[in-house]
């Protein structure tokens, strides 16, 4: 026998499925090449192997020992034995025709024969065993064979009944296994024996349980002629699927016996194998005559049986799986049939609950119905509106706490999309009075979803219709109705009329829309990328290059041309002045957008006044006082900033040149003012306008500008709302109520118990009680009838009231201010971002700062002083694109930095201003180091020294103080990054390595650390400045070596213990090395350095230990 196939057998054993299937496939193909090369030297090919004698004989050793081994292994529980043998034995029958059934049947009986003194477990295994054998011979096909004998095969009938009877749990299988063989009998000598055989056994009587139907149907369907009326006699008729025998098909595919109706002990979650063919029968091509309708096998053996109100847990657990299995055979006009009212009460009623016994159950179904939506495109509809529909919930989504509906949206087609808006638009025209509000409002809701849902597919076709609807009854009446056309794209007057309450929902969600359609690009493009698009150059742009804000502009005037519509409002004559006035603007900018390149029309003022007053027009249909102002403000900037110039030299000319540029400027800063205001609108659009027109003009802001901005974000959050939000003082003069501590509200009680006594409450109580006769001050025992307590108790209840209720108006006015700082904060993120080298932004680091320290560390605070922490940290700091810049601002920056790190509380602060640091760093002096020599310019070498001078300043307060909240990494970075541009930072380090100087050993330890870092980064380099550069400095660190040493000899104040001498030394003979390294021959190191006092720690008890010593002897080497 060949040793390379006993590895094989160990691989079939493999948990790995394709592990199994590879060593199978290897084994038989090694046997099959033995068994052709043994056949070769037969002399009688046409022998068959019924004995054991036989099988080595007419078999290779090989396959004979395959044949044993492979039964022999199947009654192992061992891993995927199991599976992995019986695939092997099932294609080694297949392919070795020689070998008989009868021989296999014997073996195989041999080899899982029970016993009476067998466990449970192994009587279990050798059923398992001979299962598998028998299930391998029939489909090896071995039935088929000639040398197949009719004994042969009812052997093997009755052994599968003798098994199905023996444990229950076998049943199931072994009805499977006689139902394949039943092709293999027809028209066989077999079939009349075998067959009676079979209903003998396994159908002796009617039909009462799911696989004794399971059979009957196989023996209808696979066999011709065959006597069944004994096993059908409880039907109605032979025709198992006849609509008259519905009912009782449904009580056996239950799986509930017919004479007892008691629920199945024995229920298992899995689905009986008789559903695949009847469900087969109902899909397949050709349906058979006289059977029932889908519909109506579905309502009676599913709806009915598995989903109805009283059906166990089990049954609805079959319900689902049945849902899942004909899902994807289904038509889109077949849906309805399965999504019935009993299976969508099931199917919310589990899905909305995690606590639902079957809610994992739903989820999986749930989840096929979005596989099959993705799978085909047609159905998604179908789908959607069944979820939707009568038998769901219009906001299934929302009680399910789920996203399956709008998982759906995603992945319909376009004509999917279509049908659904068809489908939403005749929800808001035609609709019961009783519920027309929220219906309307679902609709409208579903209508937006489609719009801002960025994983939906979007099409400017259905796009613009759904913009048209919209603005058809946000703004218009119809006066007289189109009905040949779509309820999305035809005239259609609602009914019931339209509410006040719809009208203004409708003018919010157009609101809506017109945002989500300002941040998405060109559809076309969007649709053919691979990723999505992330340039904000193409937001708010259609297909052919219009912005939306346009197109909707249009859409509304062509509206507002058809005579069968009437506008809701009538604009007056300033209205209109105003708007038309702006109209005629946006042709002048569109004609003057035509002729820019197209690459910089984004970022043009130009584009920018487009959108503003194009956006700002279809304002005025929903406010029509504010749009009009607005529309005043912009035109006049507009006129300054396109025309000013102009006028300014004709009427003007004495002016300089400075102011003009002065005047040219001011627009900006009343633009920004807008923007500004837009922030705190009601109104989605101004709030998005803010951004992104800000984006647009940031290029264009001047220092006032900024100022206007930090001047917001640094204001007290004690200031009146009004003031902030830039309301006239007389409107906010009677609010004058400061701002109570945040920390505080959410201890009222104990702050009215605890701290001073609020003179006003003190005042109302006793007007409350004055007014009841009693008098606040007499300690008199006089008492209060109950009337007069109960009015008491009213007037005092009604001054709590009050009083908080003036408490949540405190607290609501300063999240509202909070607020409005985090989008100022936005813009100021947005300026940074779309001008990293421009100066200016290093003008926001100082406020910011300011900021920060001033805001009051409260729970409604933290969110804006984290964005500003954040901005300051992460995005400008670590800008790769900085302003270069040397003017004296720039230094007082630098100083701010470390100022504010000198006083930063937490680690959080010291990161961000190490970063501000680096960051200003590279401002000031690129973002490489470089060596300062004769060549360096000097204004470079001045930036270099101020830049040093303020680090040098931090080092000394660090080094000298034993406490600080200045942290060390801000200077150790710098000097790591940085070193020979940081070499004049030595001479204040030199001084600190004189333990005296320090304010303790730790100080100590980075003042050595920081010199090893730009001595060791610089020295002996190959670069002779830097070589004498250090030979100058040597000596000071001698002195200050000196100094150190001599305190710790001589055991004074300061001294350093042996472990700190120990790394002290080692520092020292790091400078002594690159000393000795870098230093002519002709110098003498003993002259420069106290060779006596250094060599002399060995003889002080204190220090006189090997590691000391071996310090000492390595550094007298080097003098040496």
């Amino acid at each position: 026998m060949a040793t390379t196939t006993l590895q094989l057998y160990w691989d079939l054993a493999s948990f790995d499925p394709s592990a199994r299937q590879t060593a199978a496939l290897s084994l038989i193909k090694t046997l099959a090449d033995f068994q052709k090369s043994h056949e070769e030297t037969l002399d009688n090919k046409k022998d068959i192997a019924d004995t054991e004698e036989k099988l080595d004989l007419l078999c290779a050793s090989d396959v004979s020992y395959a044949v044993r081994r492979l039964l022999r292994g199947l009654p192992s529980s061992r891993q995927g034995a199991r599976q992995g043998f019986s695939l092997a034995l099932t294609e080694l029958l297949a392919i070795v025709d020689v070998v008989s059934i009868k021989l296999v049947l014997d073996l195989l009986f041999q080899y899982t024969e029970r016993t009476g003194a067998m466990s449970g477990d192994e009587t279990r295994d050798m059923l398992f065993g001979r299962l598998f054998g028998l299930m391998s011979i029939v489909a090896a096909g071995m039935i088929a064979r000639s040398s197949t004998t009719t004994e042969d095969i009812v052997r093997i009938v009755e052994s599968l009944y003798e098994m199905a009877k023996c444990k229950s749990y076998l049943a199931e299988v072994c009805h499977h296994v006689v139902v394949n063989i039943l092709p293999y009998l027809k028209d066989t000598e077999h079939q009349t024996q075998v067959v009676d055989k079979i209903k003998e056994l396994f159908l002796n009587g009617p039909v009462i349980n799911v696989d004794q139907l399971n059979l009957v149907l196989a023996m209808q369907q696979k066999l011709d002629d065959v006597d069944l009326s004994a096993q059908l006699a409880n039907l109605k008729s032979t025709t198992i699927l006849d609509a008259a025998n519905l009912n009782i098909l449904a009580g056996i595919l239950r799986e509930i016996p017919a004479d007892t109706q008691e629920a199945l002990a024995d229920w298992k979650p899995q689905l009986h194998s008789v559903w695949d063919p009847i469900l087969a029968v109902y899909f397949q091509k050709s349906q058979p005559k006289n059977i029932a309708s889908f519909q109506e096998f579905w309502t009676v053996a599913v709806d009915n049986t598995m989903f109805e109100k009283n059906a166990s847990h089990g049954r609805k657990y079959w319900g689902f799986q049945l849902v899942e299995k004909v899902l994807r055979r289904l038509s889109s006009d077949q849906m309805p049939l399965i999504f019935t009212a009993n299976f969508m009460r099931t199917f919310i009623n589990n899905l909305s609950s995690e606590d639902r016994f079957l809610n994992r159950a739903a989820k999986h179904t749930a989840q096929v119905i979005q596989n099959v939506a993705e799978e085909n495109k047609q159905v998604g509809f179908a789908l959607i509106t069944q979820l939707l529909g009568e038998n769901g919930h219009q906001n299934f989504d929302r009680i399910t706490r789920t996203k399956t509906v709008e998982n759906l949206l995603t992945t319909m087609d376009t004509e999917g999309i279509k049908s659904y808006l068809e489908y939403l638009a005749q929800t808001f025209v035609k609709s019961d009075e009783s519920s027309s509000s929220s219906n309307r409002e679902w609709a409208l809701t579903q209508l937006t979803l489609l719009i801002t849902n960025a994983k939906i597919p979007k099409e400017e076709d259905w796009v613009t219709q759904l913009v048209q609807f919209l603005m058809l009854h946000a703004f218009f009446d119809i006066k007289s109705a189109d009905k040949t056309k779509s309820y999305l794209t035809g005239l259609h007057k609602p009914t019931p009329a339209l509410s006040e309450a719809t009208v203004k929902l409708c003018q919010d969600r157009f609101q809506a829309v017109l945002v989500a359609l300002s941040k998405l690009p060109p559809m076309q493009q969007a649709a053919a990328a691979t990723t999505p698009i992330k340039t904000r150059k193409l937001q708010g742009i259609t297909n052919n290059g219009e912005l939306w804000a346009y197109q909707a502009f249009e859409i509304y005037q062509n509206l507002q041309k058809n005579k069968k519509l009437t506008s809701r409002a009538t604009p007056s004559d300033k209205t209109r002045e105003a708007t038309d006035k702006a109209v005629k603007i946006v042709k002048e900018l569109r004609a003057k957008i035509a002729k820019m390149d197209k690459n910089e029309v984004h970022d043009s003022v130009e584009r920018g006044f487009e959108i503003l007053f194009l956006n700002i027009v279809l304002h005025t249909l929903i406010n029509e006082a504010e749009g009009v102002s607005v529309l005043t403000e912009l035109t006049d900037c507009y006129e300054k900033t396109f025309s000013a110039p102009k006028k300014t030299q004709k009427k003007k000319a004495k002016k300089t040149q400075e102011e003009n540029e002065e005047e040219q400027l001011d627009p900006i800063d009343v633009i920004v003012d807008i923007l500004i205001s837009f922030l705190t609108n009601e109104s989605p659009v101004l709030k998005n306008l803010a951004e992104q027109v800000f984006e647009i003009f940031s290029h264009k802001l001047t220092k006032q500008s900024l100022e206007m901005l930090l001047n917001i974000l640094s204001s007290g959050e004690n200031k009146q709302d009004d003031e902030l939000f830039g309301e006239d003082e007389e409107d906010s003069e009677d609010d004058d109520v400061e701002m109570i501590d945040m920390d505080d509200i959410d201890e009222v009680e104990s702050e009215d118990d605890e701290g001073d006594v609020d003179e006003e409450l003190r005042q109302k109580i006793e007007e409350a009680m004055k007014a009841q006769g009693i008098n606040a001050v007499d300690d008199s025992d006089e008492e209060l009838d109950d009337d007069a307590m109960a009015a008491f108790d009213e007037k005092l209840a009604e001054v709590f009231k009050q009083k908080k209720i003036a408490k949540e108006d405190k607290i609501s006015m300063q999240q509202n201010v909070v607020h409005f700082k985090n989008n100022v904060m936005g813009l100021i993120v947005i300026y940074a971002r779309k001008n990293p080298t421009n100066p200016l932004v290093l003008t926001l680091i100082v406020p910011l700062l300011n900021i920060i320290r001033a805001t009051p560390s409260k729970s409604v605070t933290n969110q804006f002083v984290e964005k500003v922490i954040a901005f300051l940290k992460n995005r400008l700091s670590k800008s790769t694109e900085y302003p270069k810049e040397q003017a004296d601002f720039v230094f007082d920056v630098v100083q701010a930095v470390h100022d504010f790190a000198k006083q930063s509380t937490s680690k959080e602060l010291s990161e961000m201003c190490n970063n501000l640091s680096l960051y200003l760093r590279k401002c000031i002096l690129g973002g490489a180091d470089f060596e300062i020599n004769k060549t360096t310019p000097a204004n470079t070498k001045k930036a270099v020294e101020k830049f040093n001078a303020i680090y040098s300043d931090s080092a000394k307060l660090y080094l000298s103080k034993k406490s600080t909240p200045y942290h060390p990494s801000i200077i150790q970075q710098t000097l790591q990054r940085y070193p020979l541009s940081s070499w004049s930072m030595l001479d204040t380090l030199v001084t600190f390595l004189d333990r005296a100087h320090c304010a303790n050993i730790y100080r100590l330890s980075m003042a050595c650390k920081w010199t090893s870092v730009i001595i060791q980064r610089t020295v002996g380099k190959k670069s002779d400045v830097y070589n004498e550069k250090f030979l100058t400095i040597v000596p000071k660190i001698a002195e200050s070596v000196k100094s150190t040493i001599e305190l710790s000899v001589n055991d004074q104040d300061k001294a350093l213990d042996y472990e700190n001498m120990k790394n002290y030394l080692r520092f020292v003979a790091l400078i002594v090395r690159l000393h000795k390294k870098v230093a002519p021959e002709t110098v003498d190191l003993k002259k420069v350095w106290d060779t006596e006092l250094i060599l002399s720690i060995t003889t002080n008890e204190k220090f006189a230990k090997p590691a000391i010593s071996a310090s000492c002897k390595s550094l007298e080497q080097l003098w040496s």
